[in-house]
């Protein structure tokens, strides 16, 4: 067994025993199975960069990943194999692709936008000849979770509180920044913790955080936990600021969690932000042309809604929506072959 499978066995079951298993864990284990049998040679591979396991990118990318490796795309020298590899998240997933670490990966579309364009904390990586879009896959939810038993009820009651942001590297704690500006507040207000969701749930059992944001598809299974123990609830975010982020931020848009999905009994509104799917702009077209059929064939489409209930939203009709930077050649070459307006396909 080579250097490669090595390290990606170790982190398989690394992430399985880490978070007491799931059914992902049999998605990945699966995921082993496609090169665990064989050789597997550097230019085969797609390294494919996820997120944390208590969010919603690790077990989709899994998904993506399997369905692909059943597809058996041909390189140049042997079928492709997908690894889903967990991550920080948005922001470590570009600069990791731009940087030729990862293939692709999964990221929120306005770190994209932020990525392609060299701003934010990308203004010193050269990323923006190195991203390619595949399209859009789903709406993700910001999540503001409180001690249940709390007085916070909004983004003004977090001032003085310790309040995880996310881990660095998220696309999340990007995303807090102009949140807490619409109430005229910034991280100093707050006492900032940087820590994974499945850290924050933890902490948060044990009496040691008041609040944590988290952007993922719903429901977060951590999350719904904590409610349904009481420790933890999920709160509102709406009113006039939030609506203005939305006509200030192009990738925000007002959202709301449905019932019953962290036993609320009436919607939560909140924020969304589209997540995509990113590759480098070097993987060849046929690849990615291949991958992009794969990832929208009503097989994969059944596996992703059996699997996932976020699953379930990802939709062919949506796939240019929110897309601000050049797709992939390849792409290009799927979406024109099924007979997309061609001015979206055009940036």
């Amino acid at each position: 067994m080579n250097s490669i499978q090595n390290k990606q066995q170790y982190k398989i079951f690394q992430s399985c025993r880490l978070s007491g298993g799931g059914w992902w864990c049999v998605v990945l284990l699966c995921c082993y199975a496609f090169f665990s049998t064989a050789t597997v040679r550097a230019d085969e591979t797609f390294r494919f960069g996820t997120g944390g396991t208590a969010g919603s990118y690790f077990p989709i990318g899994s998904l993506i990943a399997v369905a692909i490796n059943r597809k058996r795309i041909q390189t140049y020298s042997g079928d492709l194999v997908v690894l889903p590899q967990r991550s920080s998240g948005s922001v470590s997933n570009l600069a990791d692709i731009a940087a030729g670490l990862l293939e692709g990966g999964l990221a929120q579309a306005d770190v994209v936008s932020l990525a392609y364009g060299g701003n934010g904390q990308f203004k010193d990586i050269a990323v923006d000849t190195k991203l390619r879009t595949v399209g859009t896959l789903y709406l993700e939810s910001m999540h503001l979770v409180v001690i249940a038993e709390s007085n916070i009820n909004g983004v003004a009651d977090l001032a003085g509180k310790r309040v995880s942001v996310d881990e660095l590297g998220s696309g999340t704690q990007l995303d807090v920044d102009p949140v807490l500006a619409a109430y005229g507040m910034t991280r100093d207000d707050i006492k900032p913790i940087y820590l994974k969701p499945v850290d924050s749930i933890d902490r948060m059992r044990r009496g040691l955080l008041d609040a944590f944001f988290v952007i993922a598809g719903y429901p977060v299974a951590g999350v719904k936990q904590l409610v349904e123990d009481g420790v933890g609830r999920v709160v509102n975010l709406e009113g006039d600021r939030i609506t203005k982020l939305t006509e200030d931020y192009v990738y925000f848009t007002s959202h709301a969690i449905p019932e019953n999905i962290y036993s609320n009994d009436t919607e939560i509104p909140t924020l969304s932000v589209p997540a995509q799917m990113i590759v480098h702009a070097d993987i060849s077209d046929d690849v990615v042309y291949e991958i992009t059929k794969t990832l929208w064939s009503d097989s994969t489409l059944s596996a992703l809604a059996a699997g996932h209930p976020r699953g379930a939203d990802i939709n062919a009709a949506t796939a240019l929506e929110g897309v601000s930077i050049p797709l992939h050649p390849g792409a290009v070459r799927f979406y024109r072959e099924q007979g997309y307006d061609n001015r979206s396909l055009v940036q």
